[in-house]
């Protein structure tokens, strides 16, 4: 066994910014590649990592909003499977088909596109995340006054493409998936309590979709699993990592809402501003 104390806290190190980062609208993905940067972190480079981190956040998700998961799930099968409830069950049907509507653009990108922005992501690392924070930030800015305004709770086929093609840009590290379907769903006068919950309910599919994509990237070439299956100390440092994403996820999710009912994202805008400049600085300095 070999088995690091060192390793073990940067494996939960990571965790936690996956976990925090992946529900407040400042970029998972830039988040995680600036500590890799600053603290020479290369631990998550394995396909087996993402995934795991990836289904920590998941769970995390889900049990927070098993209620209404749990209803949509019903409801749909309910739909199809028996005629006779379809009425009482159009809803939730509806919603659901939304979901789905909202995630065809970010599995359309991702399908097609997601090897060539991996690539000049590897070549243009913190100037990317950099631009992508910088982008969050703008689309923050934006909106930082809707929450006061807005008041409309059903969300439409059109809101909900108009949230998926925000989300379809979540591909790009550093622009948060969170913080860009958040501002599309309040330019399109939402209220903030039906935006934050349909881009979670999105988020389900798109995390799903993700974790198949790095599985099948492991299939196609196991040299990308980044696990070591003869040695236990690995075993400790993914499900710690795993466990560590799962905590921090649900951490966030008990403030998030009430942080953007408050009208706070102001603070988001300004924090990712300030770090989009220093990884967009820092970036075109490296070269």
């Amino acid at each position: 066994m070999s088995f690091s104390f060192l390793e073990f806290l940067k494996y939960i190190f990571l965790g936690v910014i996956q976990g925090i980062t992946e529900v407040l609208p400042i970029s998972s993905s830039g988040h995680v590649a600036i500590a890799q940067t600053l603290f020479s972190l290369e631990t998550d480079q394995g396909m087996l990592f993402l995934i795991l981190v990836n289904i920590g956040s998941l769970i995390a998700i889900v049990i927070h909003f098993r209620k209404k998961v749990g209803s949509l799930i019903k409801s749909v099968w309910l739909y199809v499977f028996r005629p006779s409830t379809r009425l009482e069950n159009a809803d939730e049907f509806q919603y659901g088909m939304k979901i789905l509507v909202a995630s065809i653009p970010l599995g359309i990108v991702g399908l097609t596109l997601k090897a060539t922005i991996e690539d000049v992501y590897d070549m243009y690392k913190m100037i990317i995340v950099g631009l992508g924070l910088l982008v969050t930030a703008t689309a923050l800015y934006l909106v930082r006054n809707s929450s006061y305004k807005n008041g409309r709770q059903d969300v439409t086929y059109r809101d909900a493409m108009y949230i998926g093609f925000g989300q379809m840009f979540a591909v790009v590290p550093g622009l948060s998936r969170s913080g860009i379907t958040t501002a599309s769903g309040l330019a399109r006068k939402l209220s903030m309590e039906t935006v934050l919950i349909f881009s979670f309910m999105i988020y389900i599919p798109a995390s799903l979709g993700s974790s198949l994509y790095y599985a099948l990237e492991i299939v196609n070439d196991p040299s990308t699993l980044g696990f070591n299956p003869s040695d236990f100390g690995q075993y400790i440092y993914y499900g710690i990592a795993l466990l560590a994403s799962l905590i921090a996820t649900r951490f966030s999710l008990k403030f998030i809402f009430r942080l953007f009912r408050a009208g706070k994202l102001i603070y988001f805008s300004v924090y990712t501003f300030v770090l989009g400049m220093i990884a967009f600085v820092a970036g075109l300095l490296s070269f």
